[in-house]
């Protein structure tokens, strides 16, 4: 699927909310259509916006629609109970724990806008590192004996390759 401007996103948060609801019913309708009753799931994470496409769509095709709700462990109590209440829900765990997660890989980053910042940084002190290192491996083949400028660049170049 095509990535949207802000612009459409815009457009589309100034539609009334009949025609989003149209919408909304619209794209369940090519869900089911396309992968059928059993291959249908709604995403339910208590929430006010996946109640609300869970209620549209089991409007639509009642119990038909499984829902699925994801278990973390990070979860109030309250968003349990309230799961709970809901009939034909699968109920999903990670095989580890938040707390386990983040010893091994590190902290989650705030949001996809930070992670995209981040990403955007990395590139572009790449591409700088890159520009120095072919900067310095020319003066390097101009004087034929002497080291490179800094190999710590090179280094740090490959670290930053990681991500």
């Amino acid at each position: 699927m095509a990535k949207h401007t802000r612009e459409e996103l815009y457009q589309w948060q100034a539609l009334p909310l009949s025609v989003k609801i149209s919408m909304t019913k619209q794209r369940i309708r090519d869900w089911v259509n396309e992968f059928g009753l059993d291959g249908v799931y709604v995403s339910f994470s208590g929430g006010k916006d996946s109640s609300v496409l869970l209620h549209i769509a089991r409007e639509m095709y009642g119990n038909s629609i499984k829902a699925v709700f994801i278990d973390t462990g990070l979860e109030y109590p309250e968003i349990r109970e309230l799961v709970k209440t809901y009939e034909n829900v699968d109920w999903v765990r990670p095989k580890k724990h938040f707390r386990q997660v983040c010893e091994e890989y590190g902290f989650p980053l705030i949001s996809k806008e930070v992670s995209e910042c981040v990403y955007g940084a990395k590139k572009y002190l790449t591409s700088i590192l890159d520009e120095m290192n072919a900067s310095t491996n020319e003066r390097t083949n101009e004087r034929t004996n002497e080291a490179p400028l800094c190999s710590v660049l090179s280094k740090t170049q490959r670290n930053w390759r990681i991500f």
